[in-house]
């Protein structure tokens, strides 16, 4: 590594704590309340889609509450598709699921499906993508844990798509107001969100960042 990656890399390190700081230092009650609107939002994007599958993840500590999305999700018969990490090849895998009994604790302790679950087929991927992180910018830019899984993630699904398909996967960051930043660090292998959700409502970012309308 040369010496800016090094900075780089330190730099990335020092905001993550930061980050996960400020998230957690918002209060339990209040982390519901704006996790409530922020899935009301996602709701109301997901109901204009008409997108009938989506990829979610199950919160862990502090991050942002997903589970009332999920389980309006299930209420409303959408295909609810959550990821099983795996550690040893830095993978993830994707696995609908019907309901909490079907979760079990995974790497890192955060819940995900079940190892009986079988994994979606190849080409049945959700075509929207719900991703947690620690910080995001309006840009799309995102701050993960530093495990690149959800780059890996990104790269693989937009690979399976069709060559010349018009609509690829849909990402969108999911994120208390508190944790949207000036500016993300961005790497050539990091993945910029499509739209950002937080409790302000929705902020549409085209062309990693060029172009940035909200409502």
């Amino acid at each position: 590594m040369t010496h800016a990656d090094l900075q780089l890399a330190a730099y990335k390190r020092e905001l993550r704590r930061s980050a996960v700081s400020v998230r957690d230092g918002i209060p339990p009650a209040r982390r519901e309340e704006l996790s409530s609107l922020v899935c009301h939002h996602a709701w109301q994007w997901l109901e204009e889609s008409g997108a009938d599958s989506v990829m979610v993840y199950v919160p862990f500590r502090s991050e942002l509450d997903t589970r009332p999305l999920i389980e309006r999700c299930w209420k409303a018969g959408r295909r609810v598709v959550l990821p099983r990490v795996h550690a040893s090849s830095g993978e993830m895998t994707l696995h609908a699921v019907e309901s909490w009994s079907e979760l079990a604790p995974g790497t890192y302790g955060i819940p995900e499906p079940a190892e009986n679950l079988s994994a979606v087929e190849k080409g049945s991927e959700p075509p929207v993508v719900f991703v947690p992180g620690l910080a995001f910018d309006a840009r799309g830019g995102r701050l993960g844990y530093g495990r690149g899984y959800y780059d890996r993630l990104r790269a693989r699904l937009y690979g399976a798509s069709a060559p010349g398909a018009e609509r690829k996967p849909v990402w969108i960051g999911l994120a208390y107001g508190a944790q949207v930043l000036n500016e993300v660090p961005m790497e050539a292998h990091d993945a910029f969100m499509d739209m950002l959700i937080t409790e302000k409502g929705i902020l549409h970012c085209t062309a990693e960042g060029k172009g940035i309308d909200a409502r």
